[in-house]
């Protein structure tokens, strides 16, 4: 069955609930992959993701795995969800949602709000972020890294 690979980097920052005026560098990159070619993506507009997560004094350099809800025509949003762990070995989660409006879209597609959660206990929330595409450095990149795959 074929699907569609592209590769996405976002930068930002984030911060913990705890110091909300200590802003850290926070990136993540991932390799999306939707099943089903383009008649799949129209009717699960969905993509597995995995990559890593880079953000500094909690998760460096650590694995993620999730999905990245792609449904712009119904919803209006993409949708980014995915796990990781922390430093501490604890499970964590991303949640970030960019809402894609046409009166302004280059900002609602290229900016991605989101909250960092620790996971069990009912899902402490423990940092909000704020990521960004780089359209100067990284669109040409991304554009070149759609494919697809089997």
């Amino acid at each position: 069955m074929r699907g569609i690979e592209f590769h996405e980097t976002m930068t930002g920052s984030y911060h913990l609930v705890t110091s909300p005026h200590a802003e850290r560098p926070m990136s993540f990159t991932v390799r999306a992959r939707t099943h089903g070619g383009l008649r799949g993506l129209l009717g699960r507009p969905e993509a597995e993701i995995e990559g890593e997560i880079d953000a500094e004094g909690l998760a460096e350099h650590r694995y993620l795995k999730g999905r990245l809800a792609l449904d712009v025509l119904r919803t209006g949003k993409l949708v980014y969800d995915f796990q990781f762990e922390d430093d501490a070995g604890r499970p964590c989660r991303f949640a970030g949602e960019k809402t894609v409006r046409l009166d302004d879209l280059v900002e609602t597609m290229t900016v991605l709000p989101g909250k960092l959660v620790l996971q069990g206990d009912g899902g402490e929330e423990i940092g909000q972020a704020l990521l960004r595409f780089d359209l100067r450095g990284d669109l040409i990149r991304f554009l070149r890294s759609f494919r697809v795959v089997r």
